[in-house]
């Protein structure tokens, strides 16, 4: 038989990031609050493929604070410059102190265990440039209780602190809990620093949830049979003759296999395998690993139980009377496992050593021709490859099985009769939040966003070729069918640009706020061309599916791509509502432009009361430092440059002017950094013995630049 893939669903890796009204992610250049060479930290994920959590929703999953350990030196010999910091965020306070530019504050706070500092206060931490790097890990453990000894209990975990062996190869810490608590902790990866680009810059930490999640669905596709009654095995040694009697829906390590694989409970040891400067080109570089072992009190088994299924009723008509309910014929609604509030999935805890999984089932087989024949198929088995079983932290896995009328189960109970109806090939396996999938590409956010093109193999080739690509968008489970009307597609100025750098350009727009189809010039530079020609939204009645066969989709629920070679696109969906933000206090000009709802219907009305309220758009002023050549749009009139905060002084002088003096003598501000030798300032002048001459001082300024609030799904798709 041939095995044919077919990927359905991904889950995202989830980011934190903090980011002020002022400085947003992908924008590192140091604030004139860290003049003073005080280091700061924020939350950042330049790494990261999809929008992630931001700002108070990112410190909110890490209640508000997090633990940081921060060592300095050789990369060998190595000394401890934060021994486990409290880092606690409170909006609005970017900028107030030295050590403060994303909201996130650590000096003036009281220590807490494990931190052994002297007096209990922790203070300010300054760059050391005698030292050639520094290494920088954290964790949040949220609001549960901390113990730095005895035994995890619920609601409780023990923690030791982020540390560095006699032997430095990183830091490490270590985590003990039960599973459920576990899931709301969340470790950073290793942040290293090197003399001298990085110093100065504000340190940027990438949070990654500890637990797992895995998720189970199945579906059919057998002409002229519906299935109902799946039953579940627990192992692989029970006989056909006594069948499954499990309705949950169960995964389960072979015999033989080498350990337990499910752990309820258990010890998390987070280190960092592949650190130095030497391995900056390995795509380990600096991620955090996680090694379990359960606690002594037991919490391991080889067995796994996902919920009993969430079965339909039949889509075919002549069954829908009969008073039973179906599995799905569709791999975009399969049918789920497990209790809907948490869309199926169940926290586990990470193995990645992993092991091949084993699923097993008993189903029934009802003929849609009207006279209810049934066949009773016994013992259909799947094995998930261990490569696609080895759990991470922070990953949510969907294994999703296809019954067929290819099956490997039997029509009997007696295992030496033919298996009938050949063998059920059990397509696509597991999608993790790398994306190393192998048809189909789905971001999981909100709304998720899936692309496919027949007979791409993602695990082989991470670009699509030049053809067909189909996307289609889920909002939770719910299939969008309004993307005639709501999705776009783009090509993209930078073909390394990701989704984040996506979102940035249309939220922070460089001119005005500009709804799709309309191209779009984003802050970070990042231009979005309209693309429609190459973009079908109407008419797409089927998709191509794998096994030969044409897929029918609902109208107005998938889009075509016609991708052209050397292309990097972004389709974007609009969802029609809006981000927003909580006001204690009456904002200037209430209630023009506010919004009690995130669809814009329902405009603010006086007197105000502290709540959260919504608008189309807004301001943002960032302070800029210009070198070299004038930008092309210095003092145009939609983007003008201004000498004040407030943007309220646009500077009309010509750029040569500004940013060149001659000096006849020493003038009062020389020695402290304002001067260079070269037009791009990247040669200091005055660190020396002052000499009359020309010489070049950074042009600082501030710009004006609008924030479109509306929520945009965004995937970005490339083409080889």
């Amino acid at each position: 038989m041939k095995t044919k893939y077919f990927i359905f669903a991904a889950s995202a890796l989830v980011a934190l990031a903090s980011c002020s009204s002022d400085e947003y992610v992908g924008d590192n250049s140091p604030t004139s609050a860290q003049s003073d060479g005080s280091i700061n930290f924020g939350g950042g994920f330049k790494a990261v493929t999809r929008a992630d959590h931001v700002g108070a929703d990112a410190a909110a999953l890490l209640n508000n604070k997090f633990i940081v350990g921060g060592f300095k030196g050789d990369g060998t010999t190595m000394t401890e410059v934060f021994d486990n910091y409290i880092v606690k965020w409170t909006a609005n306070t970017a900028g107030t102190t030295a050590s403060n530019t994303s909201d996130w504050e650590y000096a003036g706070i009281d220590a807490a265990a494990p931190s052994k500092i002297d007096g209990g206060k922790q203070t300010v931490k300054y760059w050391d440039y005698s030292t050639t790097q520094y290494d920088f890990a954290a964790y949040s453990t949220g609001d549960l209780t901390v113990a730095t000894s005895g035994e995890a209990a619920s609601g409780k975990v023990v923690v030791s602190g982020v540390y560095k062996e006699s032997t430095y190869a990183g830091p490490k810490f270590v985590i003990k809990g039960f599973a459920d608590d576990l899931a709301k902790c969340y470790i950073s990866d290793l942040v290293t620093a090197y003399k001298p680009a990085d110093y100065q810059k504000e340190v940027q930490l990438t949070f990654r949830n500890l637990a797992t999640k895995v998720r189970i669905a199945l579906y059919e596709t057998i002409p002229g049979y519906s299935v109902k009654a799946v039953k579940f095995y627990t192992d692989n040694t029970t006989t056909l003759a006594t069948g499954a009697t499990a309705t949950s829906a169960t995964l389960f390590a072979p015999n033989g296999a080498a350990s337990d694989v499910f752990y309820a409970k258990g010890t998390a040891t987070i280190n960092y395998p592949t650190i130095g400067s030497a391995n900056k080109i390995q795509s380990d570089y600096n991620k955090a690993h996680v090694t379990f072992a359960p606690l002594a009190s037991g919490g391991s088994t080889k067995t796994k139980a996902f919920g009993n299924l969430n079965y339909t009723t039949s889509e075919d008509n002549r069954l829908s009377g009969d008073g039973s309910v179906y599995l799905a014929r569709t791999s975009i609604a399969p049918t789920f496992a497990g209790a809907a509030g948490n869309n199926y999935y169940t926290t586990v805890l990470p193995n990645e050593t992993g092991t091949v999984l084993e699923l097993r089932v008993d189903y029934t087989l009802v003929s849609n021709d009207g006279r209810g024949e049934t066949i009773n198929i016994h013992g259909a088995t799947a094995y998930v490859p261990l490569i696609y079983a080895t759990w991470k932290p922070n990953y949510a896995y969907t294994y999703i099985f296809k019954i067929s009328d290819n099956t490997n189960g039997w029509t009997s109970t007696v295992d030496t009769d033919p298996a009938g109806l050949y063998p059920i090939t059990f397509d696509a396996v597991v999608v993790d939040a790398e994306e190393y999938t192998q048809s189909t590409i789905t971001t999981v956010a909100t709304p998720s966003i899936t692309t496919y093109q027949k007979g791409h193999d993602y695990s082989a080739q991470e670009t699509y070729k030049a053809g067909d690509i189909y996307v289609q968008v889920m909002t939770g489970t719910t299939l969008e069918n309004d993307l005639n009307t709501k999705g776009y597609l783009y090509t993209l100025s930078d073909d390394d640009a990701t989704e984040a750098n996506v979102m940035d350009a249309i939220s922070i727009q460089a001119y005005s706020v500009a709804n799709p189809p309309a191209n779009i010039v984003g802050r970070n530079g990042l231009t979005l061309t309209d693309a429609t020609s190459a973009f079908t939204k109407t008419g797409i009645a089927t998709i191509p599916g794998v096994d030969g066969n044409a897929i029918t989709v609902t109208p107005n629920t998938a889009a075509k791509i016609t991708a052209a070679a050397n292309k990097t696109y972004a389709f974007v969906y609009d969802t029609d509502e809006y981000n927003g933000i909580y006001l204690a206090e009456e904002p200037a000009g209430w209630p023009a432009g506010y919004y009690t709802d995130n669809t814009l219907s329902t405009a603010a009305t006086a007197p105000f009361a502290a709540g959260t309220f919504y608008k189309s758009t807004s301001e943002i002023r960032s302070y800029v430092e210009l070198v070299g050549a004038a930008p092309s749009d210095w003092n145009k009139d939609d983007n003008a440059y201004y000498s004040d905060e407030a943007c309220t002084t646009k500077i009309t002088t010509g750029y040569t002017t500004l940013h060149k003096v001659t000096l006849s003598s020493e003038p009062g501000d020389w020695g402290t950094g304002e001067y260079f030798t070269d037009t791009n300032c990247t040669s200091p002048a005055d660190g020396g013995v002052y000499a009359d001459g020309t010489y070049f001082k950074k042009i600082k300024c501030y710009k004006k630049f609008t924030v479109n609030n509306k929520i945009y799904g965004v995937k970005v798709i490339k083409v080889d």
